[in-house]
């Protein structure tokens, strides 16, 4: 004669089971993609900020460097050799200066071209900066300078 389980011994059925532990590896997993999502974010805010930091202080010694001696019609070569790019730069950013425009009076514009000994003392640099996007998302920061020639009579 065979004894009958009582209510007590009555345990969790295999479909249950497996049950449980779907629900439990699906929820581990989007947690553990979540944190990675917001590593990636929190590196690439980072990057960005210090991209940030580097032109303006990139841009401070622009505008210091003109101060002390603003050059005629100086092209985005010659601001690059005045006022080289902060050193070191942090690693996987390279910086240039990717643009110089000149105001003109005439249109109240900035203009592509200057011509020499016409520069009418107003000008906008444009300094970038790029990074790889080897290890992380790459990106580019840019930051428009502008520069007036100082006042000799003031």
């Amino acid at each position: 004669m065979s004894a009958r389980p009582s209510a007590r011994d009555a345990g969790e059925s295999l479909v249950e089971l497996l049950v449980t532990v779907a629900i439990l590896g699906t929820s581990v997993v989007a947690i553990l993609g979540a944190v990675a999502t917001a590593v990636g974010a929190s590196t690439l805010d980072r990057r960005q900020v210090q991209a940030q930091a580097v032109l303006r202080t990139w841009g401070e010694n622009v505008a210091a460097v003109d101060d002390a001696g603003y050059g005629d019609c100086r092209s985005a070569s010659g601001v690059a050799a005045t006022t080289p790019a902060p050193s070191p730069l942090p690693a996987g950013f390279t910086a240039s200066v990717s643009g110089v425009a000149w105001w003109d009076p005439a249109t109240g514009a900035f203009a592509a071209a200057c011509t020499p000994g016409a520069d009418p003392g107003v000008r906008r640099v444009t300094l970038r900066l790029d990074a790889d996007s080897r290890l992380y998302p790459g990106f580019t920061e840019s930051l428009d300078v502008v520069v007036r020639k100082p006042c000799a009579a003031c």
